[in-house]
């Protein structure tokens, strides 16, 4: 029993020396604050759809999440109020990979024009009928129903009792 407490003491004094993100367990992701990131508390994990998985406390500006399931995470970094810092580039994990986070992501991708159609296109153009259309036709309805009522009250022979 001596013996395997003392191979439990050597083995933990033996780990303490070497930083936090640098053990590289299995299914782990460890990182580093990025220099001139001040005010850091804590790194707090999260899934893609932005869930906390766990949170864990900087040493020596050093983090690490262990026993994780495969997936894609990132890490972000806040202050003591809860306010984030900087958030990581996402980390895909696979069963067995120990993973290092970084914070110098790539700017993503302009997004393209939206493909409407302009303003300046008119609905003739479209295929549609344009504003001269509908007036063209509303005045073609007027001026038939004006007909018929004028040639309706010009009739002399009536055609029933009711007129």
């Amino acid at each position: 029993m001596k013996k395997a407490v003392s191979l439990f003491v050597a083995a933990g004094l033996a780990l303490a020396g070497i930083p936090v993100g640098a053990q590289g367990l299995p299914n782990s992701i460890t990182g580093t604050v990025p220099a001139g990131i001040e005010g850091v508390a804590n790194a707090i994990l999260q899934n893609a759809s932005g869930k906390t998985i766990a949170t864990a406390p900087l040493t020596e500006g050093k983090f690490a999440f262990r026993n994780l399931t495969p997936g894609e995470y990132y890490v972000g970094l806040y202050s003591a109020s809860g306010v984030r810092v900087a958030r990581s580039c996402a980390v895909a994990l696979v069963t067995g990979a120990a993973r290092e986070t970084s914070f110098d992501c790539p700017a993503p991708a302009a997004a393209p024009p939206p493909t409407t159609t302009p303003a300046t296109t008119t609905a003739a153009a479209r295929g549609g009928l344009g504003r001269t259309g509908w007036i063209v036709i509303g005045a073609a309805a007027v001026g038939i129903t004006t007909a018929v009522v004028i040639a309706t009250n010009q009739d002399e022979g009536v055609a029933s009792a009711s007129r």
